[in-house]
């Protein structure tokens, strides 16, 4: 009896953490960036690092000293304000996206109140009057820890696939 109420646990927690990415995603996609902000815990760890293509391990390795973002709760609030002024170049006019979270997995859960997640991501972007896109895809290792009854983004790392961005700038939250 007990195995199963801990797999209902589990696969309840699971469809939470997946209906949390759904959303930020649709915020994301809609550039409704502070609502996004509100999704995440004041003790955010943000990184993109930059993949390094070292032929023994086929491009597998990342550093651990240059990230495309780096960042926390003040840094991400600084970029969300910067968007949102006339001031943001990069992003003038704004990027069209369209994020796509699949293969959503709970890796680990500790307690109740904070549980590991993997996804993959395909973000399209658009610029301009470009006919085509940019894309992006990652795997991305998320933890959400549970705050006031919600889930709240605490730490991401977004490993990309690629080595070259194949954009201008990266000024769009993955």
């Amino acid at each position: 009896m007990h195995d199963e109420s801990s797999r209902q646990i589990r696969d309840d927690t699971e469809a939470e953490c997946r209906r949390f990415l759904y959303a930020e995603s649709r915020l994301l996609d809609r550039r409704q960036l502070r609502d996004w902000l509100a999704m995440l815990s004041p003790e955010i760890d943000y990184r993109i690092p930059v993949r390094q293509t070292v032929m023994r391990n086929h491009g597998e390795g990342f550093s651990d000293k240059s990230f495309f973002m780096e960042e926390d709760f003040g840094s991400l609030s600084l970029r969300v304000k910067r968007l949102e002024s006339d001031y943001a170049l990069s992003e003038n006019p704004p990027t069209r996206t369209r994020r796509i979270v699949g293969n959503v997995e709970l890796t680990s859960m500790r307690g109740d109140n904070e549980a590991s997640v993997y996804s993959s991501l395909i973000v399209c972007c658009f610029r301009g009057d470009k006919p085509n896109p940019a894309f992006l895809t990652a795997e991305r290792q998320d933890e959400l820890c549970r705050i006031d009854d919600g889930w709240k983004l605490k730490r991401r790392l977004v490993l990309l696939d690629t080595t070259v961005l194949g954009m201008e700038s990266l000024s769009i939250f993955l």
